[in-house]
């Protein structure tokens, strides 16, 4: 760790230095319309097949005029600000001066090399927090702006969904008991979590398969997704289980667990909600054996 460590003091101060040596150049091309133009953090350093997460010690401004700055703090917490100038290349672009340095696209990242060793940045808000790209809820019938509910929404379509028979469209029902904000890394969500597969048969979904998930879902608060899920278990354990995970929220899972008419209306809407995100010609949602339910809003 120690060695690791030194690697990334070097590290920096060379990234620092190959920064500063940038002023004094005008950037060329235009840039003012660039996807680069904002502040940029270090986010992993890899190298030899080993990867380090980095702190906030640099971060990387570049503006629409072609300049930017470098602003790094030193071990004993005194903060530097280096000027450089910087232009687009055909995969990225480079910082101009004495020691060029360059950075290639990788989608919502810029990575570059030093040493050999890969530094990847992430973009960064008008607030210096990381930007995190939230997930589309039209893809998994969610109406609203949460990204932890979000995640669970996610999860269950991708992760679960594809236990069951396979079908045309999956959506879940999500219906959370208590969320635990209180851990420093990730959300803790204790719900009652359903899936169902359909076809599309006309103006109709039709159930193919599904089932029911009740737990608690861990949703990284860096990501916003689904890094791990307590599951109930079936049959004889599920009390047990259940007491042990949702704890002193058992009370409060097992009052939605037994309401079946509240779950059918949560059921509804999320049916509904896909249907009008996405814009489909659907009116209904039927059960094998049972009569169609005609959904809310259906689009026309």
């Amino acid at each position: 760790m120690k060695k690791r460590l030194a690697l990334l003091l070097s590290l920096a101060m060379i990234l620092t230095f190959a920064l500063a040596a940038c002023g004094g150049e005008s950037g060329s091309g235009d840039v003012a319309d660039s996807k680069y133009v904002g502040t940029w953090k270090p986010d992993k350093l890899s190298f030899a097949g080993e990867s380090e997460d980095m702190g906030d010690d640099f971060t990387l401004t570049l503006s629409a005029d072609g300049t930017g700055t470098f602003n790094s703090v030193d071990e004993d917490g005194n903060e530097e600000v280096s000027n450089i100038t910087w232009s687009l290349t055909s995969d990225g672009f480079k910082t101009q001066g004495d020691a060029k340095m360059t950075f290639k696209d990788d989608g919502d990242a810029i990575v570059t090399k030093i040493l050999g060793a890969e530094l990847r940045f992430v973009k960064a808000s008008e607030d210096g927090e990381e930007v995190v790209d939230y997930i589309d809820g039209a893809a998994y019938g969610y109406a609203g702006d949460d990204p932890v509910e979000a995640a669970c929404y996610q999860y269950m379509v991708e992760e679960i969904a594809p236990q069951y028979s396979e079908a045309e469209i999956s959506i879940p029902t999500v219906i959370i008991v208590h969320e635990d904000f209180t851990p420093e890394d990730e959300v803790l969500v204790y719900g009652d979590f359903w899936v169902e597969n359909y076809n599309v048969d006309g103006d109709t979904l039709k159930s193919v398969s599904g089932g029911n998930h009740p737990g608690c879902m861990h949703v990284s608060k860096s990501d916003y997704t689904v890094t791990a899920f307590d599951a109930v278990a079936d049959g004889g354990d599920f009390e047990s289980s259940a007491k042990e995970i949702f704890g002193e929220h058992y009370e409060d899972f097992m009052k939605v667990y037994g309401d079946s008419d509240a779950r059918a209306e949560n059921r509804k809407i999320t049916v509904s909600d896909y249907v009008n995100l996405n814009h489909l010609d659907i009116k209904y949602y039927q059960d094998e054996g049972w009569d169609p339910v005609e959904l809310y809003h259906s689009a026309e």
